[in-house]
């Protein structure tokens, strides 16, 4: 079973099943099901240029697209689409050791959705201006993300996916080291700051 970006089909070419509204500016994504039987599906794309891929869960038999930050959590065999959630802001994605959590960024907050569809948000404190999930082992989830307003330097970020406990590695420009304690901006820190603007 495998899922994968294509052009357009001709009409008729392949079985069709639409997500989403149905426009003109449509991703379209050929599936291969259990049967080796083909059929394609097009994905309405989010408004905001966010992220365009796909994680095949070949082993569940799923599929979980992502259509310029819309996403669609479909089954290769029913041919169904599973989240009733509406997600249009996705970026980056990473499934767990098992293939039974798929954990993605939604713009401000960290979610993640089960295989059945099922979506809840695992972690909402912070405010991410741009994030990439790097790694996800022992149930610990690694990231790494942006928070421009502080820095243009990335932060590390590690959260366990069952306690929710979190580790931040904040950046310092000045000694240009990571450490785990929000560092206080110091009177030099605010000088050098306000006078290279």
């Amino acid at each position: 079973m495998n899922a994968e970006f294509i052009y357009r089909p001709i009409s008729g070419q392949y079985p069709e099943k639409h997500f989403g509204k149905i426009t003109p500016n449509c991703l379209w994504v050929k599936f291969v099901d259990k049967d080796v039987q083909d059929w394609v599906g097009s994905f309405e794309q989010s408004w905001v240029e966010q992220g365009t891929f796909i994680i095949n869960l070949t082993k569940k038999g799923k599929a979980f697209i992502v259509a310029g930050g819309q996403t669609f959590l479909i089954d290769i065999n029913t041919r169904e689409q599973l989240n009733k959630t509406e997600i249009s802001d996705a970026k980056t994605a990473i499934v767990d050791e098992q293939g039974e959590n798929i954990y993605y960024s939604s713009g401000f907050d960290l979610r993640y959705m089960d295989i059945n569809g099922n979506d809840f948000v695992l972690f909402d404190n912070y405010y991410f201006d741009d994030i990439k999930l790097d790694e996800i082992r022992n149930n610990l989830l690694y990231a790494t993300y942006w928070h421009y307003q502080t820095s243009n330097e990335p932060f590390r970020f590690e959260i366990d996916v069952v306690t929710r406990e979190v580790k931040d590695s904040f950046y310092n420009s000045e000694t240009k080291s990571y450490s785990y304690e929000n560092p206080k901006p110091t009177l030099l820190s605010k000088l050098t700051k306000w006078i290279t603007k």
